[in-house]
């Protein structure tokens, strides 16, 4: 009956419904010895192969596997544990590999070309998920996003059906934290898709899945007799011999409640849980259109002059000789920073700032609304004071005198800036002939930055870039990473990747051998996928539900140049320290040692996330680590030491302008989630103007194109708060007992990335440090008075 029940919930069919009769033998066992080479379970164990056909079958570990028979389609596999069991599909029906179930035979493919589309990369022991989104069509993404949402509804209806007097760990809070670690693992494969998959249909299928799927989280949060019973729980002696983790793990539950409105009834609740639902459907929406944008302009090839050749040659020509100049990071950079024609670098600034200025200006101050309202609802002056309730600021009044405080020390660094600049634009409008207006514009701030570096610190970034050919910078860095974290990295082949440029790692604790998990890299762009640079924790190294540990899987998405036909890619030395910080939060996803899911990795204090990946970012501006990560691309040779020490000296160039421009967005977020309503546009124009003196282009919208503000909404001042952390962690250790010191490297490992969320980042600072933190070697860094 168990095995009747199971096939007709994996077809989709009622039990009732079927009237067939099911001989007990359809399952098979075999307890034949096979050689256990090559076969895992789930926990990536070697185990008996037992499948007599095809004896790799669990090399796929998970143990929701399925696997058709290639011999023949009436039956299938199921991995558990390890073990392949055959089954077989009901009468009139047969395996669908695009299903990943039974379905009726008139709707299945079957034979030769079926088996040979099923030939797909390897599974690594213990990942648990395919990502070869080339083998997932929108239909199955969308069906297994239905199971699992089944499975989350049945999880709190039993939990909150348990009698109040008869919870307890078991039966209350254990099936909670297992279901946050599957519900991870499971619908992140599915909602990730919408960032790299190559089929715009399955992206657009992992859209409607992340709407689905978080609805489905927002009504469950607001189950009262869930939460009811969690407060029982907490109030029974057992409750109080849980270990640190579980405790916290209650504690936020029981906080979250209030949060999630579960004190709400009513009406009130009705309008609560309405709202939330609109606030996730805008909010992915917003990100979707900024995900799919391809604003574009074509230019003369003599209109871009100073932009380098080998961008220039790999923009596509159009009929008449033109070049397609994209918003894509590769493109705009190269533009904004080296165009001598003003009028080319105002096209490039308003076209970028323009991206989805229409669709998602509405969408943002909706949100705004939306966002005031749930604050008042839930008796919260303002949605920033909901927000950094759980944040290291704790209030808005804190970080209100942080953003004022840093603004107005910086201004002095940029007032002193803004005046080079404007002598370098006075000189070369007499140069070009053009009139002189006095004024840096906005399409003038990274050009006459740029400027300067070259001039003031004789930084050749093209000669510069030559220096850092990808596949060097990305040897080098593993080899901090691996010498300071005390880790193994084994590049692999064939596993299941979204996409050939992908490249996947295994990652060994160097001491132990331990396989502690996997990361994959995504470094250049094409069309459809994520815009910029970001991290995925995919699968989490936490403990399952059989409380064994899971391996870690994280992933690093980039948009680095590809290579060219007579060179290899080349990085700016600011795009190798993107590549630098954003594998420092793989390194989070990697290194975390939580038991449980939901403080895993990187799930720490939204203002304290950045830190640790902000104090990596000091290795690319250090001459011992920087000689690790580069050579001239075409003999090898490293980078002359006049260039090098004036790279390194050019770390303080336009420091005051750059911070402010930080400052902006963060001031930005504040005003516009302190407020109930705002004219987005008109806020982000005049504040420009308030904090740096530059005017806006008309048209544009910062807010319509700041990702950040979905998902870091009243949190981005986070990137400068955190950075005071980074500064004195790197000073205080790292500067002091040596940059590749491998035993400070594993106190970080140990201290601050290993303890994940289950800590708050004060106390981890603090083990880290052996004091509180101060902003003095901050300020230093800025070149500021203390």
């Amino acid at each position: 009956m168990l095995l009747l029940y199971g096939l007709l919930v994996h077809l989709g069919i009622p039990a009732s419904s079927l009237l067939l009769p099911v001989p007990s033998n359809l399952v098979l066992t075999y307890d034949s010895p096979f050689s256990t080479e090559g076969c895992f379970n789930d926990l990536g164990r070697a185990v008996p192969c037992a499948n007599p056909i095809t004896i790799d079958t669990c090399l796929h570990p998970g143990e929701d596997y399925y696997q058709e028979n290639p011999a023949n389609c009436e039956e299938y596999y199921r991995c558990v544990a390890g073990v392949a069991y055959a089954y077989k599909c009901p009468l009139g029906t047969l395996w669908s590999r695009e299903a990943r179930a039974c379905d009726w035979d008139f709707n299945v493919q079957c034979g030769g070309a079926s088996a040979a589309a099923s030939v797909g990369g390897r599974r690594y022991p213990g990942i648990l998920s395919n990502y070869d989104y080339r083998q997932m069509t929108p239909e199955a993404l969308l069906a297994e996003n239905e199971r699992i949402m089944q499975v989350m509804k049945d999880v709190y209806d039993n939990v909150g059906g348990v009698p109040r007097e008869g919870v307890n760990f078991a039966n209350v809070i254990k099936p909670l934290i297992d279901l946050d670690g599957d519900v991870h693992t499971q619908s992140g494969v599915l909602t990730f898709a919408t960032n790299v998959a190559l089929d715009k249909a399955l992206r657009d299928a992992s859209v409607e899945a992340d709407k689905k799927i978080t609805d489905l989280k927002i009504d469950l949060s607001l189950r009262n007799d869930v939460f009811q019973n969690i407060k029982a729980f907490a109030e029974t002696e057992e409750a109080k011999s849980m270990n640190y983790e579980q405790q916290r793990y209650v504690e936020e539950a029981l906080r979250n409640g209030k949060r999630d409105g579960l004190l709400l009834s009513g009406d009130t609740l009705e309008e609560f849980k309405k709202n939330k639902k609109k606030i996730s459907e805008l909010g992915i929406d917003f990100r979707k259109c900024l995900g799919e944008d391809k604003s574009h302009f074509y230019a003369e090839e003599k209109d871009l002059d100073g932009v380098p050749q080998d961008v220039i040659e790999s923009m596509e020509k159009d009929e008449s000789g033109k070049r397609k100049v994209t918003t894509k990071y590769p493109h705009y950079h190269p533009v904004i920073k080296n165009c001598k024609n003003p009028q080319t670098r105002f096209i490039m600034e308003k076209l970028m700032q323009s991206r989805c200025v229409k669709e998602n200006t509405p969408r943002i101050e909706e949100l705004i609304t939306l966002r005031q309202r749930q604050a008042d609802i839930l008796g919260y002056p303002t949605h920033a004071a909901f927000v950094q309730e759980e944040k290291m600021a704790k209030n808005p009044e804190t970080v209100q005198k942080f953003l004022t405080d840093l603004t107005s020390k910086l201004q002095i660094l940029w007032k002193g800036e803004k005046e080079i600049m404007l002598d370098l634009k006075k000189s070369e409008a007499a140069e070009l002939g053009i009139e002189f207006n006095g004024k840096i514009a906005k399409e003038d701030f990274w050009y006459y930055g740029n400027q300067v570096e070259k001039e003031n610190y004789s930084v050749d970034k093209e000669k510069l870039k030559e220096y850092f050919p990808l596949e060097t910078v990305t040897a080098g860095m593993m080899e901090i990473y691996q010498r300071l974290l005390g880790l193994k990295f084994t590049k692999l082949d064939g596993g299941e990747v979204w996409h050939d440029e992908v490249s996947m790692y295994q990652v060994d604790d160097k001491a132990t051998g331990e396989n502690i998990g996997y990361f994959y890299m995504d470094l250049h762009p094409r069309d459809g996928k994520y815009g910029h640079a970001a991290m995925w924790d995919l699968q989490p190294g936490s403990l399952d539900k059989h409380g064994n540990r899971q391996k870690a899987v994280a992933t690093m998405v980039c948009n680095f140049p590809k290579p060219e036909a007579d060179k290899p890619a080349l990085l700016e030395h600011r795009q190798v320290q993107t590549f630098f910080h954003e594998f420092g939060h793989v390194m989070h996803g990697i290194c975390s040692r939580t038991n449980i899911s939901t403080f895993f990795g990187t799930n720490v204090e939204g203002d304290f996330v950045e830190a640790p990946s902000q104090m990596l970012e000091n290795w690319v501006w250090e001459e011992e680590s920087l000689k690790m990560m580069s050579g001239h691309y075409e003999d090898g040779s490293p980078i002359p030491a006049d260039l090098l020490k004036n790279l390194v000296a050019s770390k303080s160039a336009n420091e005051g302008g750059k911070s402010l421009r930080q400052m902006y967005f963060a001031t930005l977020d504040m005003m516009l989630h302190t407020r109930g309503q705002a004219d987005t546009m008109q806020v982000a124009k005049d504040l420009y103007m308030d904090i740096l003196g530059i005017e806006r282009i008309d048209g544009t919208n910062i807010a319509a194109n700041l990702g950040h503000l979905i998902g870091y909404d009243a949190g981005y001042y986070g990137y400068m708060w955190s950075k005071v952390f980074s500064q004195d962690m790197f000073a205080t250790r790292f500067a002091a007992e040596g940059i590749l010191n491998p035993k400070t490297g594993m106190d970080y490992r140990n201290m601050i990335l290993g303890p994940g969320g289950s800590l708050d980042g004060a106390e981890m600072l603090r083990n880290f440090l052996g004091r509180d933190p101060n902003q003095e070697a901050f300020l230093k860094s800025k070149g500021l008075e203390l």
